[in-house]
Formats: C-alpha cells, sequence, structure tokens
C-alpha cells in the first residue's frame, strides 16, 4: 500500500515538474494573458472607477492598489471624469478597507477630497460592480472608466456591464507583457498562477450569472 502510495506521489511530482518547465521556458502563459487583456479605451466619462487590489492592516494600500488608484487620478487630472469611485472592502478580517487606504493615499498626494467617494462593501468583482452600481446609478452615472490590472480587465468589464455600466476599459498602463519572449523566465509562474485565476474566474462568473 505504502509503495503504491509513494508511487502515486512520485508520479505526480513527475507531472507538476514537467508543467513547471513548460511554464518557464516557452511563453504558454503570455499566449494564455492576452486573450484577457483588453485595448486601453481612454475617453470622457461620467466617473472613473478604480478596482481595489488589497491593503494591509495599517491601512496602507498593497501595491496593485497603489498603482491603481495612482494611475485613476492620472485619468482624473488629464480631465478624463469629475469624480473617482475607490471601489473595496475588508477582504479578510486581518486586513484594512480598500478603498479607505486608496482614499488615504490619494489625499497624501493632493486628490481633492471632493472629487474622490468610497464603496467598503465590496470583497471580490462581482461585488465591486454591484455596489458601485448602488453608488452611481443612483446618481445618474452609467458611463464609466474602469481601472484594474490587465489580466482582470475582461472579467471586470463583463460584471460591470451586466451591471448596467458602460465600460471604458482602462488597465494600467505599467502592467504589460513581455515584447521578446525570453528563454527562461521566472516571472511566467506568477503571470500563470494569475492567468488561471481569471479563467477560472470567467467560468465561475459564467455559472452564476454574473457576466
Amino acid at each position: 500500500m505504502f509503495k503504491r502510495i509513494g508511487r502515486r506521489i512520485n508520479s505526480l511530482l513527475t507531472v507538476v515538474g514537467i508543467l513547471a518547465v513548460v511554464v518557464v521556458v516557452t511563453p504558454i502563459s503570455e499566449y494564455l494573458a492576452r486573450p484577457l487583456r483588453l485595448e486601453r479605451e481612454i475617453r470622457p466619462a461620467e466617473a472613473i472607477v478604480v478596482l481595489g487590489g488589497g491593503s494591509f492592516e495599517d491601512g496602507l494600500p498593497a501595491i496593485p492598489s497603489l498603482v491603481r488608484a495612482v494611475y485613476g487620478f492620472s485619468l482624473f487630472r488629464a480631465g478624463y471624469a469629475p469624480k473617482i469611485l475607490l471601489s473595496g472592502g475588508q477582504v479578510r478580517s486581518d486586513l484594512g478597507i480598500e478603498a479607505m487606504a486608496m482614499k488615504k493615499l490619494l489625499e497624501d498626494i493632493g486628490a481633492p477630497p471632493k472629487s474622490l467617494e468610497t464603496e467598503g462593501r465590496s470583497t471580490r468583482t462581482y461585488s465591486n460592480a454591484t455596489e458601485s452600481a448602488r453608488i452611481l446609478q443612483g446618481q445618474g452615472i452609467t458611463r464609466i472608466l474602469l481601472v484594474s490590472h490587465s489580466n482582470h480587465m475582461l472579467r471586470a468589464k463583463w460584471t460591470f456591464e451586466k451591471a448596467g455600466f458602460i465600460v471604458y476599459p482602462a488597465p494600467i498602463p505599467w502592467d504589460r507583457l513581455p515584447k521578446k519572449e525570453n528563454i527562461f523566465s521566472l516571472k511566467r509562474v506568477g503571470l500563470m498562477r494569475s492567468v488561471v485565476h481569471e479563467y477560472g474566474g470567467l467560468v465561475l462568473y459564467w455559472w452564476k450569472g454574473w457576466l
């Protein structure tokens, strides 16, 4: 019995090792990521919606939230919309509220407080959309610039459209795939993890009727 279990574990580890090598030394993760990434469609809107990407327990935004908030503020300063809605709640009890963390950051770098609105109840993309709809559509706002990371943009756009918005995708411009495919790159492991998460999210959201 123990030998059989050992053989199965060895077989599993072999398969995992082969898959890891394939991910690291081939551009399969980049190819799978491309359908998820929408072109930026930057145009005047009624509001900019920035989706939270994490926060720390001391109220500081995690790096994904930071870059999304800064990019959303740059669109606001360029005159594309008169207000920013920062969307994201407390994903876990040991973390801060994403929307409040992003708001504090933007106020610290000079954003006028009157231009910032927060939505701090959502814990996933679906509730980002429904809670944003509750706030913005109650104000007559339906045309939005939607800010998130590139791999997340397809699912986010479809979810917000399902919630009744006209969505102009605004993926952060620094989140890019390499133009030249390297033979070996450990960064592909993280990219593959993101890609698998997003394709799984698309299937789940389709099954639940959220898209």
